[in-house]
């Protein structure tokens, strides 16, 4: 009882906050925090065993459901209700079915067929035993006849208030707060194909709810009942009622084809005026909405909006219920109308299979808020939004299951940014593209989808994974922190080349490096030239030529990178990224050239080794010679500049030495590789057999024979030893044969 009534505290300070000018951050904050306290009470109280038991529920599928609710008993605060639920069993020998119900809440009977079934509610489970065991796919039917006060939690699941005097009772299911007005199957996952709902209030009252009004009857008894007809899938937390003296008026959006949709808004009498401008600008923010992500998913139904007393709105499906208090004749909340609105595709249409997905709803229409600025404003609108209503502090993430599931600054704010970043990364075309394939894909539409499935569809007009970005993005915390220089050289002609220097510096938890394409500006002639480089290293470096002068260079200008970002001046640095491979007895030649400091430098090996036959000159940095050996080979060079302190960049290498194209290539004889067969290769020969020399060279690769020196093997016997010093001998002094080649390994020059 006290976790209880801590709790409505806690509420009640929540909706208060609401009486003041809501900013998009102070929306997000009140209504991630009620949503995270709710779900984690259920959690609470599922841990010690009391009303919130979370369920499996797998074992069957709704399929349809009718919920006839009389919601007459204003005053005593009571409702009376039948639910009809037609389920299909995916498991064989179902014998038993849970419904989640709150435990405050009772169960009048169940039936089946006609008649009385066994049922047990406790813990807000509902258990009916099933008039008989049912095979996979065979579908049956429970009706559920109910009644009780609904307790009213998380935002006020249902709650009984008045405004000028006038009744106005709502509901706000999301997340899971549908089990306390009426017992279902209430998680995300599980949509049922259609449904009905019908609204018995005083004859004076609306009653509006999702779908189409089929029926608004007049019970000659002092009630009226509104028949409300869903004919679209809808998952659990979105049926809604709102009842009050509501004076409605209609709109009309014109969809892509032509055909009329109504739109409804059911609105208090003492604010009509006002909201018929604040409501007005919805069928063009419908029109710009289907636009980019395909025509409005219930054109078959309606949309509109049914005035309710929280602070804030829910993207009830076809029917947004939106706060009284945003109501004010001036657009000033039109930014939560169209976020309510894009829900409609996400969030509705689609929905998060399980809730740790849930930024793929709120983070989706956070980011809409965004485009719709941009399609009224331009660009720069856009980019303003994302940056000022639409920040993000650290630590932030990971935006799949957070650890406060609906955290407004991780999942709505982190998450609106991963969509634009993922737009910056693919391009305008491919992204929006892909929230197009995202939001008619046959596989998801009115259905549900996880994170890693949106990924893949996004993939598709990437044209590649994006692993790398959702892993680090969606998976990851925090964000990079970048430090930037560059400096320019002229190459004549007009052209001049530009070095950028990028250092990531963050820390964990974040990801030692963030793999992300980062844009920078240099600016030429008064104009900026974009340039894309691929950052994925925690310490990288990039040359570029241009035509012009560089005056100066923003890096990410545009903030398409979620990023702490300084510059620094630009200091020694190697800026040669790799050398060419090579091949055993060619001449070989590269330079590492390094740039910024004080020359001249300074260039030495720091670890690993160079190729045999290869040395790096340490005062032009040139690594040449003529590779003996092949093989794959890493090494460390450091380029020590003369400032004084010193400074010093470390690069890596890696080079791979390849045997020689066509055989070896080498003259019989010539021991020291001075191009020639004379006495002094003798003598050379003869003093490595002493050991007192160096190696003969030209290494050759022999088959059965191994790797041997194949100009030192002057007698041709596939072995280097004393008899070929003789054999050359021999033959320099004119009485003995040719030098012959080991026939495994001729000379292929």
């Amino acid at each position: 009882m006290l976790k209880r009534m801590i709790f409505i505290a806690v509420l009640m300070a929540y909706s208060f906050s609401f009486a003041q000018d809501i900013t998009p951050q102070g929306f997000r904050d009140n209504e991630w925090r009620m949503k995270a306290d709710y779900y984690r009470s259920l959690r609470e109280r599922a841990a010690e065993g009391g009303g919130g038991v979370l369920l499996d529920q797998t074992d069957y599928d709704v399929k349809y459901w009718e919920l006839d609710i009389d919601v007459t008993d204003i005053g005593g605060q009571q409702v009376w209700g039948v639910v009809t639920m037609t389920s299909e069993a995916v498991v064989g020998n179902l014998t038993s079915i849970d419904y989640d119900y709150h435990y405050a809440m009772e169960v009048d009977s169940v039936k089946m067929s006609g008649s009385n079934v066994v049922f047990n509610h406790h813990s807000s489970i509902l258990t009916i035993t099933l008039d008989r065991a049912y095979s996979i796919g065979e579908q049956f039917t429970t009706v559920v006849y109910y009644h009780g006060h609904p307790p009213g939690g998380g935002f006020g699941s249902f709650t009984w208030e008045t405004h000028s005097g006038q009744p106005i009772v709502s509901t706000l299911s999301e997340p899971e707060g549908a089990r306390e007005w009426w017992p279902c199957k209430d998680m995300p996952h599980d949509k049922c194909d259609s449904a009905d709902v019908l609204i018995t209030v005083p004859v004076n009252l609306v009653g509006t709810s999702n779908g189409e009004l089929v029926s608004n009857t007049d019970n000659g008894d002092g009630t009226r009942t509104f028949h409300w007809h869903i004919s679209y899938p809808i998952t659990t937390y979105l049926i809604s009622l709102a009842i009050s003296n509501y004076q409605s008026f209609t709109n009309w959006y014109i969809g892509l084809e032509g055909d009329s949709m109504p739109v409804t808004h059911y609105v208090y009498p003492e604010h009509y005026n006002n909201a018929v401008t604040d409501l007005s600008i919805t069928p063009a923010a419908i029109a710009f909405y289907a636009s980019k992500f395909g025509e409005y998913p219930f054109l078959n139904e309606k949309y509109g909006h049914s005035v309710f007393p929280w602070g804030g709105a829910m993207e009830h499906q076809c029917n947004t219920s939106y706060g009284s208090s945003l109501i004010r004749g001036d657009h000033y909340y039109d930014w939560i109308l169209v976020h309510e609105l894009s829900h409609q595709w996400f969030g509705d249409m689609i929905t998060c299979d399980i809730w740790p997905d849930i930024w793929m709803n709120e983070g989706f229409a956070s980011y809409c808020e965004a485009l719709w600025t941009e399609h009224l404003n331009g660009y720069s609108s856009y980019v303003s939004y994302m940056t000022s209503n639409n920040s993000v502090y650290d630590p932030s993430g990971p935006i799949y299951n957070p650890s406060e599931l609906f955290d407004g600054n991780t999942v709505y704010n982190k998450g609106s940014w991963v969509l634009h970043m993922l737009r910056g990364v693919m391009g305008d075309s491919a992204f929006f593209t892909g929230m197009y394939a995202y939001a008619n894909h046959p596989q998801h539409q009115y259905g549900t989808i996880t994170t890693r499935e949106f990924q893949h569809i996004m993939e598709e007009p990437y044209g590649d994974s994006l692993g790398w970005f959702f892993d680090e993005w969606v998976w990851g915390m925090n964000r990079p922190t970048y430090v930037h220089s560059w400096m320019k050289e002229d190459k004549g002609n007009g052209q001049y080349e530009i070095f950028l220097h990028v250092r990531q510096t963050q820390s964990t938890p974040a990801p030692n490096i963030f793999t992300m394409p980062i844009r920078v500006y240099p600016r030429i002639n008064g104009i900026d030239t974009v340039i894309t480089v691929w950052n994925d290293a925690r310490i990288a470096d990039y040359r570029f030529i241009v035509v012009g002068n560089p005056t100066t260079m923003d890096f990410d200008k545009y903030t398409w990178i979620l990023k702490s970002a300084s510059s620094e001046s630009y200091r020694t640095n190697i800026v040669t990224f790799d050398i060419p491979d090579g091949q055993v007895n060619e001449n070989y030649s590269a330079t590492i050239e390094a740039r910024g400091g004080v020359q001249p430098y300074t260039f030495a090996v720091m670890s690993g080794a160079l190729p045999s036959g290869l040395l790096l000159n340490s005062a032009t940095g040139e690594i040449s010679g003529i590779p003996s050996a092949e093989g794959d080979y890493n090494f460390t060079v450091r380029c020590t500049d003369s400032s004084n302190p010193s400074q010093f960049d470390d690069q890596n290498f890696s080079m791979a030495v390849a045997p020689s194209v066509g055989g070896c290539v080498y003259i019989i004889g010539d021991s020291n590789g001075n191009g020639s067969f004379n006495g002094i290769d003798v003598t050379y020969s003869v003093n490595y057999l002493k050991g007192i020399g160096g190696e003969p060279v030209n290494i050759c690769d022999c088959g059965e024979y191994g790797s041997i020196y194949a100009a030192a093997d002057i007698n041709g016997n596939c072995v280097f030893n004393g008899l070929d010093v003789t054999y050359g001998v021999n033959y320099l002094k004119g009485i003995g044969p040719a030098p012959s080649a080991c026939p495994a390994c001729p000379p292929a020059n």
